[in-house]
């Protein structure tokens, strides 16, 4: 079924494209690397927008260039780059098409402006920019607007800019026996935010008002440059959906053996520190990326979500930007200084079923696979074997595990994944000074637009899977599919851009001026020390409105849980 869809789509969005640019006509800017060549057309509601794509943010990451950080590019090569179309994405496994994209030459980001003019020059108020980090397990996809288009985000006058960054390997390898010190993907991000805040307003848009959002692994992304001093000064708010840094799939485990086990797939027949490194620095991107998931541990592979190369504590040096664990970065906060949304969605865990549904006796038979690492307690001991009990009593009423399950299992899987550490990382955050507000969502509507669900084949199970709010906020052009002016889908499309782009305008999603509005998203309460923590969050539904505590008795359990083995909720061993 997604492979029809796939198919079809992909025609419907060559075809769409050739009717936009037919409607389009060409616009240039200066900015600080040179003069670029974008395009004008018009949104859906007739209003202009210009749209910059593929401009290049640093030098090819290529050559002795791999795997380290970027290099700022100073000066385009040509006196008026063509920015008409977008720049490759990294090396990846497209995961709709199973086929290898991309390039190694990766480094682009694209502006999409609804007004263009100087406007600081002209008078007029400049415009709150939103920075999308693409998630992707930190291996796949990209910026591009076949998967991220953000005409319905700008018609509420914000610029949003999306960006590529390096994946799996060529983003992620840690070998600092010979200087390769890790998180070149997160430093192509910071990169990017960096040239946003020298450039944005030559786009009409505000240095002084950016905000950084991302899904899944964009999440945590965002949430680690919350983290990281060297990332701060350069956005001024953050929306982590369905992704923290607190999530146990977040940080690498054992780097440097994955960096050996790499090094002998493609090729490597020495165990010396030089033939390693030469090994990697000779091998085709292609090669990396198909050989990356073979460096997984049978551990990691038996829990699922198995992702190879992703975010390391970096040993100190003037490159280093992630020092510490985020757990530790994140107790150490004193006040949360940048306003803040957190989310999930309501059933993260039906994207888990495509193969745990293959696996289902596997459940059964080994549920201690899922056992939170977080909880720090050994595999295969008698205290894992209590929690295994536990969690099959509370979640399956003590009964096998099969294909009647699915509803129970897939609360399981979106708590191991998502849910728990989500709800950790709202009270760290809640038990911190406020200087500024932290709000917090669940994403519980099923309509039209939960388009990965579809994609996927899972719609016949209810609910908001992993990903399903992305495509409120932003059109994926790839399936070329729209939804009545009329309809339940569209109007919450309106309310989910209404609200992002009122946080990146005011720090407030339902600010007092905005009285279209039929309700009031507040703030998560501060917890004084010692106090009692409680958690309100907007349910985003077909009646959106607040409640309290959701997840509450789920959560309940993992308190429990916490409290007995690992002393506290609030200390995951991440």
């Amino acid at each position: 079924m997604a492979i029809n869809l796939i198919k079809f789509s992909t025609n419907s969005y060559i075809k769409s494209q050739i009717r936009l640019v037919r409607n389009m006509s060409t616009v240039e800017v200066n900015v600080k690397q040179g003069r670029i060549r974008g395009l004008k057309g018009s949104l859906r509601n007739g209003a202009p927008f210009y749209a910059f794509k593929g401009i290049p943010y640093a030098h090819p990451p290529i050559g002795q260039l791999r795997f380290r950080p970027p290099v700022a590019l100073e000066s385009f090569p040509d006196e008026v780059l063509d920015c008409t179309k977008e720049g490759d994405p990294s090396v990846h496994k497209d995961p709709y098409t199973a086929k290898l994209v991309g390039s190694e030459n990766c480094l682009f980001l694209n502006v999409y402006t609804p007004k263009l003019e100087d406007r600081a020059r002209a008078g007029a108020c400049k415009l709150p920019v939103m920075v999308w980090i693409h998630g992707g397990a930190f291996m796949m996809d990209s910026g591009s607007e076949n998967l991220y288009c953000p005409e319905y985000l700008i018609q509420e006058d914000v610029i949003v800019v999306t960006l590529n960054y390096r994946l799996g390997p060529l983003g992620f390898l840690f070998y600092p026996r010979k200087g390769i010190t890790g998180n070149a993907g997160l430093k192509d991000q910071l990169l990017a935010l960096k040239w946003v805040n020298e450039n944005i307003e030559k786009f009409g848009g505000d240095s002084q008002n950016i905000t950084l959002f991302g899904e899944s692994a964009g999440g945590a992304s965002t949430h680690l440059h919350l983290l990281c001093p060297k990332s701060q000064p350069y956005f001024h708010k953050v929306i982590c959906q369905s992704g923290t840094s607190l999530m146990e799939w977040v940080m690498q485990e054992d780097p440097e053996g994955k960096a050996e086990r790499l090094a002998k797939i493609v090729g490597c027949q020495s165990n010396s520190d030089e033939e390693i490194f030469a090994s990697l620095m000779s091998a085709t991107p292609e090669d990396l990326a198909i050989g990356a998931i073979r460096t997984l541990s049978e551990d990691e592979k038996r829990r699922g979500l198995p992702i190879p190369f992703k975010p390391v504590v970096e040993p100190p040096g003037d490159d280093a930007l992630l020092t510490d664990t985020p757990l530790n970065l994140a107790t150490a906060l004193k006040s949360i200084e940048k306003p803040m949304i957190i989310g999930h969605n309501a059933k993260e865990g039906i994207i888990m079923l495509l193969d745990a549904v293959r696996k289902i006796d596997l459940f059964d038979e080994d549920l201690a696979r899922i056992v939170p690492k977080s909880l720090n307690v050994v595999q295969g001991s008698r205290t894992c074997e209590r929690v295994t009990e536990e969690m099959r009593k509370f979640y399956f009423s003590g009964d096998k595990i099969t294909k009647k399950s699915i509803v129970e299992l897939t609360d399981l899987l979106s708590d191991y994944h998502f849910v728990i550490a989500n709800h950790v990382t709202a009270e760290i955050h809640a038990r911190k000074e406020h200087r500024s507000p932290m709000f917090f969502y669940r994403f519980s509507y099923d309509g039209e637009l939960n388009l990965p669900k579809r994609l996927f084949g899972l719609g016949q199970n209810k609910g908001a899977c992993h990903g399903d709010d992305m495509f409120y906020l932003f059109k994926m052009k790839m399936m070329d599919m729209d939804v009545d002016e009329k309809s339940e889908a569209f109007k919450m499309r309106a309310t989910m851009c209404r609200l992002w782009a009122n946080f990146a305008k005011y720090g407030n999603p339902t600010p007092p001026q905005d009285t279209s509005l039929p309700f009031k998203w507040t703030p998560v309460e501060p917890v004084p020390k010692g106090g009692q923590y409680r958690l309100n969050a907007l349910d985003i539904d077909r009646d959106i409105g607040m409640i309290v505590e959701p997840e509450k008795e789920r959560m309940d359990f993992w308190r429990k849980q916490f409290k007995l083995w690992n002393e506290s909720f609030l200390k995951p061993k991440l």
